[in-house]
């Protein structure tokens, strides 16, 4: 899970260079649903996508969230680097604990102490040094990070719905679906001109490779990170997301993005900040358990 999702951003990071955010979104959202469709068909679960008493309304959301996790997450990329985005779009577990205080389970000591860490960490990832002075491209991680942390829990609600759960394949299905629907919307007014620009673009160059390939990753991450969430722990699984930055880090390295002292210290400090305020969420469930 950690190097498909790690190799998405990377593969986004490259695509973004030439092609626009839009048709990064639609490329990727259109090969990805034929994809589907076309295991759905060998799996014979097609069928399943007809199952939606009460679980549309939220699929749609879903796929709404996606759109805007993913549309802020490829401004991220097109304006600041691979790396920062692999940590800053680790505060995905920052947000889960404010959604979680607003959903009435407030935050302890520990909570509120890792959150200050992760918040400061994010200042020196930024490059900045002041969370209220963040980088333009930065911001949009961090918005991307919110939605991530918003559609997790609408999710986890069709996963776990009584009267109609909705199977991993169903939900990744109206998750693409819808994400490719908004982002036609969004760009209605200029998507001809969208299209034909982003395909006069293709050839045999490291962008094009990218889009593909990021095409490929978005889709197993369907596979990997939902069933990673139905066999394990959720703790479990946002620990081991902790080590995603790390490996962009070590990736993009190679590909020459230079990474400064004070921000290798910031991700040293949002990762432990992470750290602890899964673990600590785990450990006072265990306990109301």
């Amino acid at each position: 899970m950690v190097i498909v999702w790690g190799s998405y951003y990377i593969t986004n990071k490259f695509a973004l260079t030439t092609y626009s955010v839009v048709f990064t979104g639609i490329f990727i959202r259109t090969l990805v649903l034929f994809l589907m469709l076309f295991v759905g068909f060998l799996s014979k679960k097609n069928y399943e996508l007809l199952r939606l008493k009460n679980i549309f309304p939220r699929l749609v959301l879903i796929g709404l969230l996606g759109f805007a996790l993913d549309i802020t997450a490829f401004l991220g990329f097109k304006y600041s680097s691979a790396s920062k985005g692999a940590v800053l779009l680790r505060t995905d577990v920052l947000f889960s604990t404010v959604i979680s205080a607003f959903l009435g389970q407030m935050p302890g000591v520990m909570d509120i102490l890792s959150m200050v860490l992760m918040l400061f960490g994010v200042a020196l990832v930024s490059g900045s040094g002041n969370i209220f002075k963040l980088a333009y491209g930065d911001v949009f991680f961090l918005l991307s990070a919110f939605f991530i942390s918003l559609n997790a829990f609408v999710i986890r609600s069709v996963q776990e719905d009584k009267t109609n759960p909705g199977s991993d394949f169903v939900i990744a299905f109206y998750n693409n679906f819808f994400t490719l629907v908004f982002f036609s919307v969004y760009s209605m007014s200029n998507l001809a001109h969208e299209i034909v620009s982003g395909f006069g673009n293709f050839g045999l160059n490291v962008s094009t490779t990218g889009l593909i390939i990021a095409s490929i990753f978005q889709y197993l991450i369907y596979l990997v990170y939902y069933r990673n969430l139905r066999i394990f722990p959720v703790w479990l699984v946002r620990t081991s997301l902790l080590f995603m930055p790390v490996y962009v880090l070590v990736v993009m390295s190679f590909f020459g993005e230079e990474v400064s002292a004070k921000q290798v210290i910031g991700v040293v400090i949002v990762l432990f900040g992470a750290f602890i305020l899964t673990t600590s969420n785990y450990f006072k469930k265990s306990k109301r358990s």
